[in-house]
């Protein structure tokens, strides 16, 4: 029986791609210039495809889908240093996350969802399940787009980039949230739209639910998805099934 359920935020609970490409699409010319690289064609395309994006389009393994800031961070090291430009990681991460929340946490930016969210959010604690949330994204910005929303207040859980926790899909954020709440692993779903969050699940005993409202299709989850739906919308349906 589930008893509680960690949601991955982007692509899942709102929209990956009119949030994080549009954002990708103007920080990467911006932090080649801060960087002192002349943003070129041939370079910016350079930094979008280390990012994962690809003629516009998003790779569903690529560190735009999923990875945190650090990881990213070390991504665009190894990548520049094969060009002879050396960066140091943690001043790459921390212009990242600048330069992304400086994007996304505008007041012209607004959060696109996939269902009428107080809705089933009301509808899983009636259920008395235990919500939760496990992001890439900086708790910071995470606790800004739940609020924006509208539904900061049923979350029991938010954990995220702080710089400290590890990424998904290691167990420290699902371990935490379980001892919290004193939840067995097998108690837990994990519902995201990244092969990453099936391992999240998985690797820690958790149940793993799949959305293609993200950047992943069905063959994406290589068969580590326990369920797969289209989005959260149907996920009342899935519970009432399982």
């Amino acid at each position: 029986m589930i008893k509680g359920i960690l949601f991955d935020k982007d692509g899942t609970l709102i929209d990956f791609f009119s949030l994080w490409l549009s954002a990708a699409l103007k920080v990467v010319p911006v932090f080649l210039k801060e960087n002192g690289i002349e943003a070129s064609d041939e370079m910016v395309q350079f930094l979008l495809c280390v990012l994962g994006v690809h003629d516009g389009k998003v790779d569903s393994n690529g560190a735009l889908a999923y990875k945190s800031y650090g990881e990213t961070a070390e991504d665009i090291c190894i990548a520049f240093k094969e060009k002879n430009i050396i960066f140091s990681k943690e001043k790459v991460r921390s212009q990242l996350e600048k330069m992304f929340n400086d994007s996304m946490l505008g007041s012209d930016v607004r959060f696109q969802v996939f269902t009428d969210m107080n809705v089933l959010m009301e509808h899983l604690k009636a259920r008395k399940i235990v919500i939760g949330l496990a992001t890439a994204d900086t708790e910071i910005s995470a606790t800004r787009c739940l609020s924006s929303i509208g539904i900061k207040h049923f979350f029991d859980y938010i954990g995220g980039d702080d710089g400290v926790k590890k990424p998904k899909p290691d167990k420290e954020m699902f371990c935490e949230f379980a001892q919290k709440y004193s939840l067995k692993p097998g108690e837990i779903a994990v519902v995201g739209d990244t092969y990453n969050d099936m391992m999240f699940a998985k690797v820690n005993g958790g149940i793993a639910i799949g959305v293609l409202s993200g950047v992943s299709e069905e063959k994406d989850f290589a068969n580590q998805a326990d369920y797969v739906i289209a989005s959260i919308h149907n996920l009342p349906e899935l519970l009432d099934r399982i």
